[in-house]
C-alpha cells in the first residue's frame, strides 16, 4: 500500500469516526407531535463538524438505497470485507458501517425515549401518538419502511444525520417517496389527510431549524424517460402542504413541459401570485435536449432536479462541484490592462443574513494580464477584442484549478460515507461514488458570473469613447477611479446608455456575444471529466463589493446583475422587456444552470382578478424565448420599505433571494436594498 493509499484510508476512517462521534453525542428531543420526529443538537468537536463539511457540500440528493432496502440491508452488505476489495473498497466498505451503526443508534434512541415518555403521559392522545413514533422508529431502524409515515421519518433522521446545520439538497421527494405510497394504495391503508399532516410536520421542523440560504431546494413532477408526466399524488399533497404552512422552508421548485397537467400549471400561478417567489418554475423543454447534446443519457437528463440552489444535478445519478467566473471584473482588468480599479478597497461584508460573520471578500482572479492598454485602443472592436483576450486568460487560469480537483476527485477525494450508504451500488461494492460507487454523471460546473452588467459596460464604452466621444479613455479611467467623485455629470450620462432588460438590441447583444463566448470555451474544456457551463451568478452581493467603479454608471460596491437578470434599477420597461433582453441569450446552452428573475412591483399593477393572468402570461412568454429557469416574485414596495423600519411586524415577509428564500428581515441591509433594486422604477417607499 502506498503512502497516499494510507492516508486516503486514514481519511476515510476519520471522517466515519466523527459522524459517529457526532451523532452519539447529540442531545436528542421529542415533540410528540407526530411523524416525521426527532431533532438533536450536534455534540461533537469542531474538528468532526469540519470533517464532516469537507466529505459532502449537501448541494445534492440523497441516494435510495437506504430507503429502499433499509438501514439493516446496508449494514449487512457493509459488514465485513468482501474477497473482491480492495484496501481502499475495504475501508470505504468499513466506513460505511461504522456511519450506519451511528444512524441506527440514533434512531433507537428516538424510539426508546418515545417510549419513555409514552409511559409517563397521561393524555390519551399524546400518548397514543408516543407509542406510535416509538414503533416507526423501532422498525426503520432495521427494516425498510413500509409505509409513507415511516419512508418520510426515515428520510427525516438522514436528513438530520447529513448535517449538523439542518442544511441539505432535498431532491425529488414526490419521486423518491411515492414507491411508499403505492404499497400503501395496495394495502388499503392510505390516509390523505394524515399524509397531509406528516409533511406539514416536515415543512414546520425545517423551519424550526432555520430559515434562508439552507439548500432546501424540493423539486417536484417532470417527466420520464417516454415523456409520460409523472405528476403524482405526493406532488400535489407537497404543493398543497406548502401553499397552507406559507413560511420560507423548503425551497419549492416544479418542473414543467408539454404534458403537465394544466391543473398543476395553474396551482403554480396561483401559489407564485401569494407573492413569495414560490415556486421556482425549470422548464423541460429548454433543460433536457441541450443535456443530451453534452453527451447526458435521455434516461438520465429527464431524471434532472436542482441543487441546493439553482444548479442542475442529476437526482441519485451525480454529485456536483462549481466554481464561479468574475465576468463584470473581467471588464475592469480589461479597462485597467490586468490591474484593479483603484478605488477597491477592502471590504466588511455579511453574505446574506443580518447575523451572518463579516468577511473581507476578495477576487479569485488573476491579476498582471497586460490584455492592452485602453488609452491606446483606437476602436471599440479592439476594446472588445482584448476584453475577450483577458476573459480567455482568465478562463485558462481556472479551468487549470478545476482540472486539479477532477484529478484529485479521480484517485484521493472521500466522499462521506453516510452520503455513499445511501447509494446502493457503493454498500454493495464499497466503491466511493465518485469512483463507481453511483455518481454515473459527471457533474462539474463553471457558472459566467454577470454577464448583462459586463454587457451594459461594454456597451457604455462604446458608446461613451468610441461613437458619441463624451470622453476619452483615460479620462473615463480617472472617472472610474475616482468612483466617479468630481465626474457625476460623465456618469449620469453613462446611467441612461441602453440597459440589457429594455430589449435594446446592441446591449443585448453584447450580453449573448460574452454567453455564446463562454459557454464555447467551457465546451471545449480538455480535461479530466466534461465541464458544464452555466451563465449564473450565486455570488452576485460579494462580486458587487470587489468590483470597482463601472462604466455603466455603477459605483463600487453599487449591485451588479444576478444570473441572466438586468442589473438592479436598470429595467425601465416593464417585465415583458427583460424576456425579450433574456431571449436573446444563449441560456438553453447553459444548462448547468442559466435562470431569470422576474421581480415584480405589486403598485404597478392592477392586480385583483388579473393578478393570475399577467403571471401566466409572463410564464408562457419566458418559456417560449427558451428560458430554462424561472422565477416569478411580486412584492409590495412600501411594505418591503415598512419592514425595514419596523422588522417586527413583518417577520412573515418572505422573498427570493438566489436560489433559496428567506424572511425579508432576517437579511443583511445591502441584500434588502438589492431585492428592492430588482422592480426598476422609481422608490414609491
Amino acid at each position: 500500500m502506498t503512502e497516499m493509499e494510507r492516508e486516503k484510508e486514514k481519511n476515510i476512517d476519520r471522517c466515519a469516526q466523527a459522524y459517529a462521534e457526532l451523532l452519539d453525542g447529540c442531545e436528542i428531543r421529542i415533540s410528540g407531535e407526530g411523524v416525521p420526529e426527532g431533532f438533536y443538537l450536534p455534540g461533537g468537536r469542531a474538528e468532526s463538524v469540519r470533517l464532516i463539511l469537507e466529505s459532502d457540500n449537501a448541494h445534492y440528493p440523497f441516494g435510495t438505497g437506504c430507503l429502499y432496502h433499509g438501514i439493516g440491508e446496508i449494514l449487512k452488505w457493509t459488514g465485513r470485507r468482501r474477497s473482491e476489495d480492495t484496501e481502499e473498497t475495504a475501508a470505504y466498505r468499513r466506513g460505511i458501517h461504522t456511519v450506519y451503526k451511528a444512524v441506527q443508534r440514533l434512531i433507537l434512541r428516538h424510539a426508546r425515549e418515545a417510549k419513555r415518555l409514552a409511559e409517563q403521559e397521561a393524555d390519551a392522545n399524546r400518548k397514543n401518538s408516543l407509542q406510535r413514533i416509538a414503533g416507526i422508529c423501532g422498525r426503520i431502524s432495521e427494516k425498510r419502511p413500509a409505509t409513507f409515515e415511516e419512508g418520510l421519518q426515515l428520510f427525516w433522521f438522514l436528513y438530520l444525520a447529513r448535517s449538523p446545520f439542518g442544511v441539505g439538497c432535498i431532491g425529488r421527494l414526490d419521486q423518491t417517496l411515492y414507491p411508499f405510497y403505492r404499497m400503501e394504495c395496495r394495502a388499503g391503508s392510505w390516509n390523505r389527510e394524515e399524509a397531509m399532516e406528516a409533511v406539514l410536520r416536515f415543512y414546520r421542523n425545517l423551519n424550526r431549524l432555520r430559515a434562508g440560504d439552507t439548500l432546501r431546494n424540493l423539486m417536484l413532477s417532470g417527466q420520464n424517460e417516454a415523456g409520460k408526466d409523472q405528476t403524482n399524488e405526493l406532488t400535489w399533497i407537497f404543493l398543497e402542504a406548502y401553499e397552507r404552512a406559507g413560511d420560507a422552508e423548503p425551497h419549492l421548485n416544479v418542473r414543467i413541459h408539454e404534458n403537465t397537467p394544466k391543473s398543476l400549471i395553474r396551482a403554480c400561478v396561483r401559489l407564485l401570485a401569494k407573492g413569495k417567489g414560490q415556486p421556482t418554475l425549470y422548464f423541460d423543454e429548454n433543460i433536457i435536449l441541450a443535456m443530451e447534446r453534452a453527451g447526458i443519457s435521455h434516461v438520465d437528463a429527464c431524471r434532472y432536479a436542482n441543487d441546493g440552489c439553482t444548479e442542475t444535478v442529476i437526482d441519485q445519478k451525480s454529485g456536483i462541484v462549481f466554481w464561479q467566473h468574475e465576468m463584470v471584473k473581467t471588464v475592469e482588468l480589461t479597462l485597467f490592462n490586468g490591474e484593479e480599479n483603484p478605488c477597491v478597497v477592502p471590504v466588511r461584508m455579511r453574505k446574506n443574513s443580518a447575523q451572518g460573520p463579516l468577511f473581507t471578500p476578495k477576487t479569485s482572479l488573476v491579476k498582471g494580464f497586460r490584455s492592452g492598454a485602453f488609452e491606446e485602443m483606437k476602436s471599440f472592436e479592439e476594446f472588445l477584442n482584448a476584453f475577450f483576450r483577458q476573459l480567455d486568460f482568465q478562463l485558462d487560469q481556472q479551468f487549470l484549478r478545476i482540472e486539479e480537483k477532477m484529478q484529485e476527485d479521480e484517485t484521493n477525494t472521500v466522499t462521506s460515507p453516510l452520503v455513499g450508504g445511501s447509494f446502493w451500488r457503493s454498500a454493495v461494492t464499497g466503491k466511493d461514488p465518485l469512483r463507481g460507487g453511483g455518481f454515473d454523471v459527471s457533474n462539474y460546473q463553471l457558472l459566467s458570473g454577470t454577464i448583462t452588467t459586463a454587457a451594459d459596460s461594454l456597451r457604455a464604452v462604446e458608446e461613451c469613447v468610441f461613437v458619441r466621444k463624451w470622453c476619452t479613455a483615460a479620462e473615463l479611467k480617472r472617472a472610474l477611479a475616482a468612483d466617479f467623485q468630481g465626474w457625476e455629470a460623465l456618469r449620469q450620462r453613462l446611467l441612461h446608455v441602453p440597459k440589457f432588460g429594455n430589449g435594446d438590441e446592441r446591449t443585448d447583444g453584447l450580453a449573448a456575444e460574452i454567453g455564446k463566448h463562454f459557454i464555447r470555451r467551457v465546451n471545449g474544456f480538455c480535461g479530466t471529466k466534461p465541464l458544464r457551463p452555466g451563465l449564473y451568478n450565486i455570488d452576485f452581493g460579494i462580486f458587487a463589493n470587489t468590483v470597482g467603479a463601472t462604466p455603466d454608471g455603477r459605483r463600487f460596491r453599487d449591485p451588479i446583475g444576478e444570473h441572466c437578470c438586468p442589473t438592479p434599477g436598470a429595467a425601465q420597461k416593464g417585465p415583458t422587456a427583460v424576456v425579450e433582453s433574456a431571449s436573446r441569450l444563449p441560456m438553453r446552452d447553459g444548462y448547468a444552470s442559466s435562470p431569470l428573475q422576474l421581480t415584480l412591483d405589486q403598485g404597478g399593477f392592477e392586480m385583483g382578478a388579473d393578478r393570475e393572468e399577467i403571471l401566466y402570461r409572463l410564464m408562457e412568454g419566458a418559456r417560449r424565448a427558451h428560458v430554462p429557469v424561472l422565477n416569478l416574485a411580486m412584492y409590495d414596495k412600501k411594505a418591503l420599505r415598512a419592514a425595514q423600519k419596523e422588522p417586527e411586524k413583518y417577520r412573515d415577509l418572505i422573498v427570493r433571494v438566489w436560489g433559496f428564500n428567506a424572511r425579508f428581515v432576517e437579511l443583511d441591509r445591502e441584500l434588502q436594498e438589492h431585492i428592492i433594486g430588482r422592480m426598476g422604477g422609481g422608490d414609491n417607499g
